[in-house]
């Protein structure tokens, strides 16, 4: 097969499970939810979902579910900002302070492993 052929297949296929990682089943928030966790929301699903998946419950990403039992809230933020061993990029250039809290805060709260 020639090169320029095989690296067409291979972004096809990068692109496949980019797609059906962030595809997983959706978390719906009730309405009367508060809209910081609306906020946490947006920003998973624009920044995080195509890695962790739609749930968290990961993909290309690390499962993110129950983080709050491996990092504390002040790790985790750092993490978001400043990324971790050049496989997670850092989002504190592109992400103001109150959209990294609220994505911290609804991986925390709403994030959870099925039980």
């Amino acid at each position: 097969m020639p090169q320029p052929r095989r690296s067409v297949i291979g972004s096809l296929l990068l692109a496949i499970a980019l797609f059906a990682s962030g595809c997983s089943e959706a978390i719906v928030l009730p309405d009367n939810a508060d809209p910081e966790l609306f906020i946490g929301q947006d920003v998973w699903q624009m920044r995080c979902a195509q890695c962790h998946g739609a749930d968290g419950g990961g993909g290309i990403g690390p499962n993110i579910q129950n983080v709050e039992e491996r990092l504390t809230d002040v790790e985790q933020r750092s993490v978001v900002v400043n990324g971790r061993n050049g496989r997670m990029p850092a989002f504190g250039a592109t992400l103001v302070d109150a959209d990294i809290d609220a994505v911290v805060r609804y991986t925390r709260e709403i994030l959870r492993s099925p039980e």
